[in-house]
């Protein structure tokens, strides 16, 4: 009888723990899911483009584990970027420009920051604490 209480607590802390690990504060639906077109298909690994107005607009995903794809663009003038973040739980990604293009945005989950580029030059990008998570853009 005793071994059937053990197992019993056993198997009710780690169904909890599966649901509180299941369930997020602030989570959204993923883009996309809410009916909203996105314009990128943010699952491939390699740089897409579409036309926007005068420009193309390209994706920039800042994902965990410090990763950013692509963490370099080549873009000629009037293209956008938009940064997405993928980090769905924990402290919110703030992007920062090092040529102050823009004030510190943060980026919450599944909604986007861009910025359209009207001058050429080479830009740095990158994301208030985490020292790896750097961006360059080269801007023809």
């Amino acid at each position: 009888m005793f071994m059937k209480g053990k197992f019993l607590v056993l198997f009710l802390v780690l169904a909890f723990l599966f649901a509180s690990g299941c369930a997020e504060d602030g989570s959204g639906p993923a883009p996309g899911e809410d009916g909203a077109v996105v314009t990128e298909a943010v699952s491939e690994e390699t740089e897409e483009s579409t036309s926007v107005g005068q420009g193309e607009e390209h994706v920039m995903r800042l994902e965990y584990y410090e990763v950013v794809r692509p963490s370099e663009l080549d873009i000629p003038r009037g293209d956008t970027i938009s940064w997405w973040s993928y980090k769905r739980q924990g402290d919110l990604y703030v992007l920062f420009s090092e040529e102050g293009l823009f004030e510190d945005t943060e980026l919450s989950y599944s909604v986007p920051f861009s910025y359209t580029f009207k001058e050429a030059g080479v830009y740095h990008f990158g994301v208030r604490d985490v020292p790896a998570m750097n961006m360059t853009v080269r801007v023809s």
